[in-house]
């Protein structure tokens, strides 16, 4: 009897350590699963951006992320344009913008990290030896579920 006394909590224990390991998989598996979910730029983004000392603008952005690669536009003052050259990878966004100014063409070249749903960086815009950077910081906004 001795023995099936000691053999029964070792078997006991040895589940339940396999309960645990098994847990702890698949607590991790949500964890990254729901990590490689929040760090996606999908989505609706607003920001507001000051081009000189009296003049803010109004942006919306419209992102879609498959794996690195970054699709949508940009609408500001009712002129939507397309992004090229979208990319995401370790947090970092990047972007640029066709633009044109005085019959100068040009790009708006973005950058910006990711921390939950607020994007932070800088802007480069403008035709060398006159480019001008901008810093810029867009909420995503919330998704409103029926």
């Amino acid at each position: 009897m001795h023995r099936l006394a000691s053999f029964l909590p070792r078997r006991l224990l040895a589940l339940l350590v396999c309960l645990l390991a098994a847990h702890s998989g698949v607590a991790a598996d949500k964890q990254e699963k729901s990590a490689a979910a929040t760090n996606n730029v999908t989505g609706k983004w607003t920001y507001t951006l000051e081009v000189s000392l009296d003049t803010s603008l109004d942006f919306t952005a419209e992102f879609k992320q498959e794996g690195g690669n970054v699709t949508g536009f940009v609408l500001v003052q009712e002129l939507k344009t397309a992004i090229e050259k979208g990319r995401f990878k370790d947090s970092q966004l990047t972007f640029e913008i066709p633009r044109e100014y005085g019959g100068v063409k040009f790009m708006s070249r973005y950058s910006g990290k990711l921390t939950g749903d607020t994007l932070k960086g800088k802007i480069v815009s403008g035709a060398a030896p006159v480019e001008r950077t901008y810093e810029w910081s867009a909420k995503r906004e919330k998704v409103v579920k029926p």
